[in-house]
Parts: C-alpha cells; structure tokens; sequence
C-alpha cells in the first residue's frame, strides 16, 4: 500500500511536471495583434515591405520584453539589441484595416547572435508571410557585439525550432549602377544613435517604380546589415538585375558597405 502510495505521488509529480513544461515551451511562441493602418499601405493600399518589417520588430520588442530581455532590460546594463540579418517572404501583402497575428519564437542562441523567426496569419488563420532574423547583442559605450553568454537566462527561451523558410544567408558583392544617393538626416536615426533598420528596407523599396508594383509584389526581401550609418553620413545606393525577377543592391558609406539587400519578386 505504501509503495502504491509513492507511486501514485511520482506519478503526480511527473504528470505535473510535463504540464508545466508544455505550458512553458507554449510561453515560448506567442502571438500578438496588429491592424494594417492607413499610414502602413502603399498606392495599392497594401501594406509596404518597410511597415511590415517595422510591424515584425514591434512584435519581437514586444516578446523581447515579455520573457525579461527586452530593451527596457538591456538600456539598463547600456546595451541594445541590433538586427544583423533579416528575410521575409509573403505569400500575399495585408490590406488596410486588415486584421494580423505575428506568432513570433526564439529559434536559438549562440555566442555571436540569436535566431529568431516570425509567422504572419490573417484573420482566417491562413499564413500570409513568413520572416526570420538573426540579431546581436550590442555594447553601446563600445559600438561592439558583446558575447550572448553574459545575458543570463536568454539560452532558456529558445525552443529550436525552425521557421517555415530559408534564413537569410551572407549576400555577395553587388557591381551595378548608382541608384540614389542622399544624406542621413535626423528622421533616419534610431535610440542606438544610427540609421534605423527599417530606413534601409525603405531606401532599397524606393528603387523601384510602381509599374514594378502594379506587375508583381515582393515574394522574398533579404537584408544583411554590416556597417552602421550616422548622422550627415553620404548615402550610396547601388544595384543591378541578377535574374528576371531577382534584384541585388548594396548601401555605401565613403569606402565602406553598411548593407547588402536582395529583392525577389
């Protein structure tokens, strides 16, 4: 009878332990709310490549903080977080008013960056989009990456599980023509004291015309970020057509590349 009884509370502790290892990995995916704007939408009232991308990082701020390492966090201890790479595909681009949930998850977590991806569902249920980015954990009094390692806890929060599309690999070099070429003014910069992540998906989207709109929308947007860009820095665009449909494009500062950019329609 005894033995029976330890049994049965074994038993217990294990059934309880699993729900609450569910219930955790659960915590570890989560999905948040957004209404395409009017401000978000192109001539076609459609949402633009930039507002989605703007619409993902507010989604990954928002579980950043939930699970304890979000900028509020980070600003503390005089550090930030900094996008490095990021793709998305779309399968079709939300309307205005339209109603999304961006289910986003930490893949994984190294030394050098973390991996995370997105998933973007409409109002049915049906994915729309898919997105995953690769960030570092970056010292703002040294403008350095500092090692993931220190950031205790973070290794806890990812669930190693892959998104739905290919991540973003290292672009090569870009020989093409000068598309535009500008400075960096003061609506450009971000709290990291550098061009905003999202300004360069813009600059990189205004190269094309909007009879290449109006004939096909975006399928994948690739973006490595290499270089930071400051304020009054000389904007360079450069690009040139890789395939039909497949467009590569690099950002120039003086002698430096601050990113490379590919766009698939």
């Amino acid at each position: 009878m005894i033995c029976l009884k330890v049994f049965k509370k074994n038993l217990k502790e294990v059934n309880n332990s699993r729900i609450q290892n569910k219930v955790l990995m659960n915590q570890k995916r989560q999905d948040y709310s957004f209404q395409i704007q009017p401000q978000y939408v192109d001539f076609q009232f459609r949402a633009t490549m930039a507002s989605l991308g703007d619409i993902l990082l507010t989604a990954a701020q928002f579980n950043a903080d939930d699970n304890g390492f979000g900028l509020r966090r980070l600003n503390e201890m005089e550090c930030s977080w900094v996008l490095s790479r990021i793709a998305i595909e779309m399968k079709r681009f939300p309307e205005q008013y339209e109603n999304i949930q961006v289910e986003t998850w930490v893949e994984e977590v190294g030394r050098a960056n973390t991996t995370r991806n997105f998933c973007i569902r409409d109002e049915k249920n049906e994915i729309i989009g898919n997105a995953c980015s690769v960030w570092v954990f970056f010292d703002m009094k040294t403008r350095r990456a500092k090692d993931l390692q220190t950031l205790e806890g973070i290794q806890g929060f990812a669930n190693g599980e892959a998104g739905l599309i290919e991540k973003p690999i290292r672009l090569g070099a870009v020989e093409g023509k000068e598309y535009d070429g500008f400075k960096v003014k003061y609506s450009d910069i971000d709290i990291n004291g550098h061009v905003n992540s999202i300004r360069y998906i813009q600059w990189i989207s205004d190269c094309f015309s909007l009879d290449c709109y109006r004939k096909s929308p975006v399928k994948r947007f690739e973006i490595n970020y290499l270089n930071e860009m400051l304020y009054d820095d000389l904007v360079k665009i450069v690009g040139m057509k890789a395939d039909d449909n497949d467009f590569r494009f690099e950002i120039h500062k003086d002698s430096k590349i601050t990113c490379r950019a590919r766009v698939v329609f």
